[in-house]
């Protein structure tokens, strides 16, 4: 008995070991390429809440936010979206937030890379629209 009890045990064991083994690993989105900031469009009525001085966190589990290595991208795609009827056209804007691309970064099923975690905005982009 006892060694029926002991041989279960060392299966178990075995069979847990073997299993770990060929677990599949959780991986960061690469990076497309160097990427020394990280930018999102989002509505334009977050820049009066940040130049007010309150913290601004996207939330990903709310809403879709696509991830650019450059403002300029961030606007083409922002502009394309809004031609095709994906989103309304309104006052949006580009905001660079906070954290490095391979941390924010998750690779969508269409391709496109999206915000995975909360992140602060840190500032607007300037630009000519």
């Amino acid at each position: 008995m006892k060694l029926r009890v002991l041989s279960g045990i060392l299966l178990a064991l075995l069979l847990a070991a073997c299993g770990g083994r060929n677990a599949p690993e959780e991986q960061a989105a690469p990076q497309p390429a160097p990427c020394p900031s990280v930018y999102v469009y989002a509505p334009g009525n977050y820049i009066v809440d940040i130049a007010g001085g309150a913290d601004v966190v996207l939330d990903p589990s709310a809403q879709d936010f696509p991830l650019f290595c450059a403002p300029d991208e961030a606007r083409e795609a922002l502009d394309n979206a809004v031609a095709a009827g994906g989103l309304p056209a309104g006052d949006w804007r580009i905001y660079r937030v906070e954290g490095q691309f391979d941390d924010l970064a998750q690779k969508s099923a269409s391709g496109q890379y999206t915000l995975k975690r909360m992140a602060p905005i840190v500032d607007w982009v300037t630009e000519d629209i």
